[in-house]
Order: structure tokens, then sequence, then C-alpha cells
């Protein structure tokens, strides 16, 4: 696969909001392909290129990086697979909207690479999580409670079954996301909700905590049927509170690293 050119047809990309390097930099892994797409992915989340345009070529990619050219190629097909750019002959890579998928990757990215803590992830459902639940009050259907109760039913249900309560505790969260009729709210929770399962892979310890869960996605359902926007926002506060608490017991540290191993092999 050779990157398009397109000197001729376009002006050449600007590429100062990309970190220059060299081959010999100190500090930099093995797998350089990973490096590259990574330095790329931050710019393109970043707003460095805007979706529809075309990235620098290959030439000047692998100067800017200090890398051989099928470096960089490798690196092209990294962010064609991670949703982020669409590659064609003669074109080279088109800068893609991001998608669920892509917003994934980059929480696991900045995970990965210590750039985010687990906390931080957890600061940021707290954020989202309390207002979303608010709205969710004042925008709710019928359909959406239902949505809700059946999560909350088939938790209650299956106590000693992690995979069934797994997803009716995700399911839960996305039936209020969806309840608040906003695309944003589910562009930010549905990614969470992933990044979360692949975390959360100790099930005693994630079993143990799920009458507790029941009873406080109860409280919140509630309020939201109600239209209490206050109680739904005060029900979700203790809830989220509890979780940040027991999360350090959730969370299987080997499995996050082998995901992060996985991820750049």
């Amino acid at each position: 696969m050779m990157l398009g050119m397109n000197s001729q047809s376009a002006p050449a990309p600007d590429l100062s909001g990309i970190a220059r390097g060299t081959a010999t930099a100190s500090g930099r892994p093995a797998r350089l392909p990973v490096w590259v797409a990574d330095q790329l992915e931050e710019a393109l989340l970043g707003g460095t290129f805007a979706v529809g345009t075309q990235m620098p070529t290959e030439p000047a990619l692998a100067e800017r990086f200090g890398v051989s050219r099928q470096v960089v190629r490798e690196a092209a097909r990294l962010l064609e697979d991670r949703g982020l750019v669409e590659i064609r002959a003669g074109r080279g890579m088109t800068v893609l909207a991001p998608t669920v998928e892509s917003s994934v990757d980059r929480m696991r990215t900045l995970l990965r690479r210590g750039d985010a803590s687990f906390d931080q992830l957890m600061e940021l459902r707290q954020m989202t999580e309390v207002d979303m639940s608010a709205l969710a009050a004042r925008n709710r259907t019928d359909e959406d409670v239902a949505s809700m109760q059946a999560a909350i039913a088939d938790a209650a249900a299956h106590l000693d079954d992690y995979a069934i309560c797994m997803d009716a505790d995700l399911a839960f969260h996305m039936a209020v996301a969806r309840a608040t009729h906003n695309p944003f709210v589910l562009a930010i929770v549905q990614p969470v909700n992933v990044v979360l399962r692949d975390v959360y892979r100790k099930p005693i310890e994630y079993l143990a905590t799920q009458t507790d869960t029941v009873a406080e996605h109860t409280s919140i359902a509630d309020a939201i049927a109600a239209g209490d926007a206050r109680a739904a926002r005060k029900a979700t506060a203790l809830h989220l509170g509890r979780v940040v608490d027991d999360a350090g017991r959730l969370v299987d540290e080997d499995l996050v690293t082998e995901a992060k191993t996985d991820h750049q092999a």
C-alpha cells in the first residue's frame, strides 16, 4: 500500500500540530508503527486535521517522525483499523468522523499510555451521569422507563450470574442515557460503557455489589419515572459515589495490562 502524494492537487497539509521525532529518540517504544499511530491519533482527535481532509503524505510523515515509509504505512493501517481514517489508492489517508469505536480506542489509548487514569474515567462518569439522570427525568417516555425497569429486573433475577448482571448494569445506564433524547449524551456514555466492560473483570467482587446496585438503580428509575429531576440527580450521585468507592476492588489490573499489550501487538 502506497499513500497518495496529492502535492499538486491540494495545499500541503499543516504538520505543525504533530510532534517531531527521530528514529533514535530515547524512550521510543520498540513498536514504531504503534508509536506513530498514537501520535497521529492525538493530532486527529485534537482537531489538527478536519474531517474529510487528506492527511500528510507518506514521505512527509516519514520525515516528520524520523522513521521509514514502511513504518508510516503500518501506522496508517492501524489508524484505519481504529476507524479514524480511510485509505484509498492514489489519495492517501482521508480523515473520518469519530465513531463509538474510535472513541473507545481513544480512551483505551489514554489508559494504556498513562495519559489518564481509571480514577479520571470515573470522574467523567460522575460529571456526566448525575445531570444525565436529571435530564432523563424531564425527557423520558414510558418506553424509556420500561427499559430501565427491565434492566433492573434482569439483574435482580440473576444476582449470582456475572455476565447477566454486567449486561443489565450497563443496559440500565444506556437506558437512562437514551431517556435524555440527547445524542451527545449517548456519544459519551456508550464508549465509557465499553471500557468499563473491559476492566471490570472480578466476578466475585462485582457480584457482591449487585444487591446495592439493584436498589440504587431502582431509586434512580423511580425518580426518573416520577419526573423528579432533583431526586434523580441525588440518587445518581449516591449510586456513583458508592461505585467509585468500590471500583478499585473491581478492576483487574493484570487484565488491563494484558489488554494493553494485546492492543499494541
